[in-house]
């Protein structure tokens, strides 16, 4: 049985466009990124070789991985090589200027 966990991790203003921001819900490391209005949460793990996505770098609907490259479609978490897996996704909203994060246990 799968739960749902909805958590409040701030205000929209809290975080910078196009910025990549480390959290940590639910013990999970997670990193939200912001592109305008839009707002993406996934672990910080690059599905590759598990290196941390906090210090990744946004290329247009991208989050690319600093050590090996690979890259991860910001709306379908498809990759790139050197990754082969995709990236889990995680449900945010935007509900009266908060930033609502919806992690899902597996």
């Amino acid at each position: 049985m799968s739960m749902l966990t909805r958590t409040d991790v701030g205000a929209v203003d809290d975080y910078p466009n196009d910025g990549i921001t480390g959290l940590e819900i639910e013990g999970r490391a997670i990193v939200l990124i912001r592109q305008g209005e839009e707002f993406f949460a996934m672990p910080d793990r690059c599905t590759h070789a598990r290196y941390p996505l906090n210090d990744a770098e946004l290329l247009g609907g991208k989050i690319k991985c600093a050590h090996h490259g690979a890259t991860f479609d910001l709306h379908t978490g498809k990759p790139t090589l050197p990754a082969v897996k995709k990236i889990r996704l995680y449900d945010v909203d935007v509900v009266d200027g908060r930033v609502l994060v919806t992690v899902q246990e597996a």
